[in-house]
């Protein structure tokens, strides 16, 4: 007999962990990406000569099998940031261990999805009954934000549970000392403008030398006000507000990098019903907006199929 055919959608944490469990179930499986890369949300970018995280800054490992499979995949690629999170005030916040790739937190899916059959700069605009580009699956397993995932299955779309994040990278021709130094992050729930604030440098060996890399999340109120403005107007407010909280010369600036994220965040938890007949989504919808949760998602949501 062959065996069942699955297509993923999305090779993010969740597609990955989702295709894993199914592969190693014995199932056939293919994993559509419409990005050039791996990750989703886990996002590096490559730009000075330095390798920066503008989604995902970091990530926990509470889950034991998680954690298990994280240390297995990367080996000496996971590291740790020995630098604390502070508060606008800028008092120390605790923290759980906050890990992440030597050479990128996207490079954190490519690991645990050693061996997977992914082809990636491939959108799924369609799905033709179990079809996808004239190939036959049996199962469609769906790790697109659930308005996407719902266009695809051609259900209505009754709300949509995401808050936006509009991103930002700052590198600045800079020595890293002073306050980056001192400290990894800043974290602001309530601010109206600037909600989250990291330096880049504190990962060993990501920033060339003589350089400053800041990265700069804007808060749920702000990224809603301003998400189809044009990224000059709303990034310039978030360099401001990181120079200020950093203490950083303003004609220091080499280049600004903004990133919208539509879907950054779980907001609600709506059940994903209405699919298909032998469609599963397996999204961060079903749990929390943490690069593990998404994993998590994947693998309950196929062992609940298997």
């Amino acid at each position: 007999m062959k065996p069942k055919r699955a297509a993923v959608i999305g090779a993010g944490m969740a597609g990955v962990s989702a295709a894993k469990l199914l592969s190693a179930a014995g199932w056939d499986v293919v994993v559509f990406e419409k990005s050039r890369g791996w990750g989703g949300r886990c996002a590096t970018k490559r730009i000075e000569g330095c390798i920066v995280d503008h989604g995902a800054q970091y990530f926990t490992m509470r889950d034991p099998e998680f954690d298990a499979a994280v240390r297995s995949a990367c080996g000496d690629a996971l590291c740790t940031i020995g630098a604390s999170v502070v508060d606008a005030a800028g008092e120390k916040l605790e923290a759980r261990t906050m890990f992440y790739h030597a050479d990128g937190n996207s490079r954190l899916a490519r690991a645990l999805g050693a061996d997977l059959d992914v082809r990636t700069a491939v959108e799924v605009a369609e799905v033709v009954g179990l079809e996808i580009g004239g190939e036959h699956f049996d199962t469609i397993v769906s790790t697109a934000p659930w308005p996407q995932t719902c266009k695809l299955a051609g259900i209505p779309i009754v709300s949509n549970p995401y808050a936006p994040c509009l991103a930002a990278i700052f590198a600045y021709d800079l020595p890293w000392e002073g306050t980056a130094t001192q400290r990894y992050g800043v974290r602001d729930d309530s601010s109206q403008d600037l909600a989250w604030s990291a330096c880049e440098n504190h990962k060993c060996g990501r920033i060339a030398d003589g350089l400053t890399v800041i990265v700069a999340h804007a808060s749920e109120t702000f990224s809603r006000a301003r998400l189809e403005q044009a990224p000059v107007e709303w990034s310039a407010i978030l360099r401001r507000r990181v120079e200020e909280l950093w203490e950083i010369p303003p004609g220091a600036l080499r280049h600004s990098y903004p990133h919208r994220w539509r879907y950054a965040r779980v907001t609600q938890k709506i059940p994903p019903a209405g699919l298909p007949a032998h469609w599963i989504f397996a999204g961060d919808l079903l749990g929390a907006s943490r690069v593990e949760s998404a994993w998590i998602a994947g693998r309950d949501a196929v062992a609940h199929l298997l």
